[in-house]
């Protein structure tokens, strides 16, 4: 029994499973009333950490829904008919997809937290029940795939600097020179300039407001034990050709209990 594991049925509240945790038929050697409990929250697990994944995807679809609004209506404004909108729509609209992109990897990133937590669970609560199906792959010839959702973490930090560079165009579209604005008399003030440079502030605001939007957990850590992680199983790249199912081998994933 590692402190790891000791320590996490301290912190859930109940009993360290025995060591012998009964045949395939169900009996136990040891009579243990917290095992239904135990199994209770094995099945929890499973359905919330299917629950997350769902809702991983469907938080992904709906800044990508929104990006695309934002780019279809600044499209629509850089069109030959609309000239007569102020260039500082177009700013606007700009910094909207900026946050709009970054709001959608915040979220990427606390749903894979929360995915991460009940695969965690379901690490250290399995073994009793369905031995370590959750911890054991099957690897082919070629070695690991590539992580869907570690492609779609990447892609929306591209649109966020695509976003950023679309910022700095419209913003150089609607003030190409820069005055002295802010030094001038109201009556000659330049409006224009004095708007994308709030625009500016506004944005940088927000992104830093987003950022600080971390889940508000309360508690204590346990003290786990630090040398616990299990070597990665494949460095470098995935290769892209060859038998993917071939000669498969099984390995353990995830941390060691």
């Amino acid at each position: 029994m590692s402190v790891n594991r000791a320590a996490y049925f301290e912190a859930l509240g109940l009993k360290v499973p025995p060591a012998n945790p009964g045949s395939a038929a169900g009996t136990t050697t040891v009579v243990d009333p917290e095992r239904d409990a135990r199994h209770a929250a094995l099945k929890r697990s499973h359905e919330i950490r299917q629950f997350e994944i769902e809702l991983y995807w469907k938080r992904a679809t709906y800044f990508w829904v929104l990006q695309a609004a934002v780019f279809t209506a600044l499209g629509l404004i850089w069109k030959d008919d609309a000239k007569k909108i102020p260039e500082i729509v177009s700013v606007a609209l700009a910094a909207l997809g900026l946050l709009t992109a970054a709001a959608g990897w915040f979220s990427a990133q606390g749903s894979k937290f929360w995915q991460e937590n009940w695969e965690r669970h379901i690490d250290m609560l399995e073994e009793e029940f369905e031995g370590k199906l959750h911890q054991t792959a099957w690897i082919g010839t070629m070695g690991v795939r590539w992580s869907v959702s570690n492609i779609n973490d990447r892609l929306i930090l591209f649109f966020a600097a695509f976003w950023l560079i679309v910022f700095g165009i419209v913003s150089a579209y609607a003030v190409p020179h820069w005055g002295l604005g802010f030094a001038c008399s109201v009556d000659t003030i330049n409006l224009t300039e004095t708007s994308v440079v709030l625009a500016f502030a506004l944005t940088a605001l927000a992104l830093f407001w987003l950022y600080k939007q971390k889940t508000n957990l309360r508690g204590f850590r346990p003290s786990w034990e630090a040398e616990n992680q299990i070597p990665e199983v494949q460095h470098g790249r995935p290769r892209l050709f060859g038998e993917i199912h071939g000669a498969p081998f099984v390995v353990k994933r995830g941390q060691r209990q």
